[in-house]
């Protein structure tokens, strides 16, 4: 006699949890996609792009350095920082 009553409050309670929950999670992407935080997002992303980007030239340039060293050592080609000035200078 107590089972449907039960049972029918047990799902009244789930679905107005599960509706509960759906629409905090639609409010919150909603928010995602606002423009401040898109504009924030986007701030932070070219950040991190310049960081990467600065990093990957410095590490870029070190190990061109290294490879020059290395064949300079290999082929015995000593480098002069000053260029050969010309004649009647």
């Amino acid at each position: 006699m107590f089972k449907r009553p039960f049972f029918a409050m047990v799902g009244l309670g789930a679905g107005v949890a599960l509706g509960a929950w759906a629409v905090r999670r639609i409010d919150q992407t909603r928010a995602r996609f606002t423009p401040e935080h898109l504009t924030g997002s986007a701030v932070q992303r070219a950040e991190g792009l310049r960081t990467r980007m600065a990093l990957a030239v410095e590490e870029g340039r070190a190990a061109a350095a290294a490879k020059e060293a290395e064949l300079r050592a290999v082929y015995r080609v000593h480098h002069d920082p000053q260029p050969p000035q010309p004649p009647g200078t």
